[in-house]
């Protein structure tokens, strides 16, 4: 996948590129060292929410792409995960079209064949965690519904942050309380799911 990922960024004006799994897992990626791996991680999480979320108003999303001053961003969906490429404003978005249609059958074999990780225990003799805050506790009350319902996680989570206008990725147990993101999440949740939160 980084051999991919490497040949990929030879395509003039892109910066980086990373694979993240339809779970938001981050597979691999190809960014220079000034990038930090946990923002990449949340961007990982982040992008399969966004593409789940957009598919689900939109349909099937082909490419994705998101212009701004100083960069531009560009996501295609594959099977199984998404391809996210950072590039200069200015660049040529064709050469990389046809640099992905030949990667991409590879990757999706690749992202295929990867074996998912077993979850680690925690370590022994750890300190016991603060009990999560409202906003973490209600987003692992919609991940049970999900779970429950067989639903697509990343399908129905992007939908619920469409609608709640933030990613749930982005929130984790150190999260602090929002009344206002709480209030937000609750009815987009239940609006998605149906079921009062």
């Amino acid at each position: 996948m980084q051999t991919l990922l490497n040949q990929l960024n030879a395509v003039p004006g892109v910066i980086g590129s990373m694979v993240c799994g339809a779970d938001g897992q981050l597979l691999a990626h190809a960014f220079p060292l000034v990038f930090d791996a946990s923002a990449l991680a949340e961007t990982a999480r982040y992008a399969a929410e966004s593409t789940a979320g957009l598919e689900t108003v939109t349909g099937p999303v082909r490419l994705l792409e998101l212009r701004h001053a100083n960069a531009r961003i560009v996501v295609r969906p594959v099977l199984g995960a998404n391809l996210l490429f950072l590039c200069s404003p200015s660049m040529n978005v064709h050469p990389l079209a046809i640099s992905m249609s030949v990667a991409v059958p590879k990757l999706e074999k690749l992202v295929a064949e990867r074996a998912t990780p077993a979850p680690r225990a925690p370590a022994a003799g750890a300190p016991p965690a603060a009990p999560p805050g409202q906003l973490y506790a209600a987003v692992q009350r919609i991940d049970a519904v999900i779970e429950r319902r067989r639903l697509d996680p990343c399908r129905a989570r992007g939908a619920i942050a469409l609608k709640a206008g933030f990613a749930l990725g982005f929130i984790d147990a150190a999260t602090p309380d929002d009344a206002e993101k709480l209030s937000k999440l609750k009815a987009a949740a239940t609006q998605v799911l149906g079921e009062p939160f």
